[in-house]
């Protein structure tokens, strides 16, 4: 088990004093569920001790990331705690969390990332999961959260209780940039290298050096790799601690996510928060929130190619907008978002 150091903060939930057992599928890896569990306990107000079991499972065949908990199903039905708080619409920590929770009649919290569309073989694998495994996590969950209202429309079909909206934070003290993205020199992808995240499609850049930042996924690195080299793209790939990210978004000129869905991507914040501009398909709350940074959001959609809008991109000195966008970026505050999980803690303890 992971356990995660209690970081107090200047707020307080009045009368409060709750352990919280996070059981995840993802923890200590660079993808966004692991990522917003790290800020998410770091921030959590003073009264709130956060404890972390995950990450560990066994991976499935054609499933890298669909982990099953063998042995921490039975260290976290093991500890003593007030409420258990689960992450992830389709994998089985969400489902086991959910039957320990029943059985050591626990209250539940269950946040989703984002609604999977996939396709192939591994669509079979959704229908089970949400015709015979998300029914009983929603009706064991007392409070269910989202960070994405994209995705509210697709969950109303599977329950009818309240969920709450609460999207992912950042720490602009911790994401912080020494230089202007100019000065970069590679397009970038950051996170799990998968192919619904549509990774190949950073090869359509063909006018700068491409890096990819996160785990593989299902030996998609070796197939980017060999694609690569057919198509004379010079592509480097890293793999790296939270802690390290913000000397690897240095390296960054722009930022792409050409995924084929999203709930709400962490690497849009710290992208904008390391002046770096951020360039995406129009997917989960992507647009949304660019519209509530910038001016002009419609300039970092993708539209055509990613080397096309590279190209437009690099006609003008973003450099002002990125400055003032970074500014606007201080609503998406990881305190503020921990204190309002916190009072949805207090309120079930």
């Amino acid at each position: 088990m992971q356990y995660v150091k209690w970081w107090k903060t200047s707020f307080q939930v009045e009368g409060a004093n709750m352990d919280v057992l996070y059981f995840v599928h993802t923890y200590g890896e660079r993808n966004g569920i692991a990522n917003h569990v790290l800020s998410l306990t770091r921030a959590l107000p003073s009264g709130v001790m956060a404890r972390v079991i995950g990450g560990k499972g066994a991976s499935l065949p054609l499933f890298s990331s669909l982990r099953f908990p063998i042995g921490e199903f039975f260290s976290a039905l093991a500890e003593d705690f007030d409420i258990m708080h689960v992450h992830g619409y389709g994998n089985f920590y969400s489902f086991f969390g959910a039957i320990i929770s029943m059985l050591r009649k626990k209250p539940l919290v269950w946040t989703i990332h984002g609604y999977p569309r996939i396709s192939g073989v591994r669509r079979l694998f959704y229908y089970v999961y949400c015709y015979l495994m998300a029914p009983f996590i929603f009706w064991r969950a007392s409070r269910i959260i989202s960070v994405s209202s994209d995705i509210l429309p697709l969950l109303a079909k599977e329950t009818r209780k309240p969920i709450t909206v609460l999207p992912n934070g950042v720490d602009l003290d911790f994401f912080k940039p020494n230089s202007s993205y100019r000065q970069a020199q590679c397009a970038c992808y950051v996170g799990r290298l998968d192919s619904d995240k549509g990774v190949s499609r950073m090869l359509e850049c063909s006018s700068l050096p491409l890096l990819f930042i996160g785990p593989d996924e299902g030996g998609t690195r070796a197939k980017l790799e060999a694609k690569a080299r057919q198509m004379g793209r010079r592509v480097e790939f890293v793999e790296c601690g939270f802690e390290k990210m913000p000397s690897q978004y240095e390296r960054c000129r722009y930022v792409v996510l050409p995924s084929k869905y999203e709930g709400f991507p962490l690497t849009l914040l710290e992208s904008v928060a390391m002046g770096r501009p951020f360039i995406s398909n129009d997917v989960g709350e992507v647009k949304s929130t660019l519209s509530a940074l910038f001016e002009k959001p419609e300039c970092y959609l993708l539209s055509g190619s990613v080397q096309e809008k590279i190209s437009a991109l690099e006609k003008s000195d973003l450099q002002p907008e990125l400055r003032e966008a970074r500014k606007r970026a201080a609503k998406y505050s990881w305190v503020s978002v921990a204190q309002k999980t916190a009072e949805i803690y207090s309120g079930l303890a």
